[in-house]
């Protein structure tokens, strides 16, 4: 049977078939007596008793087969003939859902997400998972919302954002601020340094001139290609938002309910822009507060993107853990 759901005006419908993963989108959700838009992909069928939010990064999007399909796809770790894959586009994110011109956090992000899942008629999720600032949003979850979470997965990604991360983002919206275009592809090169370990860059690249000819080193024509991409898919306005919601991020300091779901946190590495450390203290630290909280470790030399670059060995990584830890919504355990 069709999957339809009608919320205040807009309606989500699409085939069952978990081998049909197409979005189904347009869902008008109210968040902080805002009226906004959210875009919303849906893989797999809703009714197979397994719900997983999949969180995007900074640049991502709602379809997260088409970026992590390591993760998300048939014959992945989340498979939509075992899973209901749901992925929501952030507010204030140029990909269908509602900009923000107001300064927003990871918090909003998350509480516009819930009315979203309210508005599909989702109650609970047996995971959320998510990398980087997406990492932030599923753990913002587990707080925020515990009785809806079964397990947070949460990869490269801190119990708050570090003072590194955030000069590096003021500096990007510097970029920003001097042209909108080129600012935005200047801000991605400063990014990309953040984003790739010295290692990778140095094997890949090195002092090498450039592959095309032109009379540079071969990692400027990686930056400006890099750039140019990022410039045909997103915004400034985008990127201003978003860096700000995820310099806002801090629940170092929270206070976690008893009704905490299970934590995951992975750790990558060769991660400069979140370190390893960082994301294992922030395991102990709510481990300390009585939470079920674990700490596993990616072993990568691609940096913070990691999680994107070799998504497939990261879901080996995971597989051992989520598929015996996640019980379907509604069932029982012994």
């Amino acid at each position: 049977m069709p999957f339809r759901h009608s919320g205040l005006g807009a309606t989500v419908s699409g085939k069952s078939d978990p081998s049909r993963c197409g979005p189904r989108q347009g869902h008008a959700v109210l968040a902080r007596r805002l009226p906004v838009e959210q875009r919303v992909a849906i893989y797999g069928d809703p009714a197979c008793g397994r719900i997983a939010l999949v969180l995007h990064a900074l640049t991502g999007d709602h379809r997260a087969a088409t970026w992590w399909p390591g993760i998300v796809g048939e014959g992945a770790l989340l498979d939509p003939r075992e899973y209901c894959i749901v992925g929501i586009n952030m507010l204030g994110s140029c990909y269908g859902s509602t900009r923000v011109r107001e300064r927003i956090t990871i918090a909003d992000i998350v509480r516009a997400q819930r009315r979203a899942l309210d508005e599909l008629g989702i109650e609970r999720i047996d995971l959320a998972i998510g990398g980087s600032m997406g990492g932030m949003q599923a753990l913002q979850w587990a707080h925020d919302a515990p009785e809806r979470v079964g397990r947070a997965v949460i990869i490269g990604a801190p119990d708050r954002t570090g003072t590194t991360a955030i000069a590096l983002n003021a500096i990007q919206r510097d970029a920003l601020a001097l042209d909108p275009i080129a600012g935005l592809g200047l801000a991605r090169k400063i990014a990309m340094l953040s984003y790739k370990s010295d290692a990778l860059l140095s094997r890949r690249h090195g002092r090498r001139p450039d592959r095309n000819g032109e009379p540079r080193f071969d990692v400027e024509g990686f930056l400006d290609l890099q750039a140019a991409k990022l410039i045909e898919r997103i915004d400034a306005e985008t990127y201003r938002t978003l860096t700000h919601a995820m310099d806002s991020f801090d629940l170092r300091d929270a206070r976690w309910p008893g009704t905490t779901p299970p934590l995951t946190f992975v750790g990558i590495s060769s991660d400069t822009l979140f370190p390893a450390r960082e994301v294992r203290d922030s395991a102990e630290r709510i481990a300390c507060a009585g939470i079920d909280a674990r700490y596993l470790e990616f072993r990568s030399d691609h940096g913070h993107d990691a999680f994107l670059a070799e998504d497939a060995a990261l879901a080996q990584l995971l597989a051992r853990y989520m598929r015996y830890d996640i019980v379907p919504t509604g069932a029982t355990t012994h």
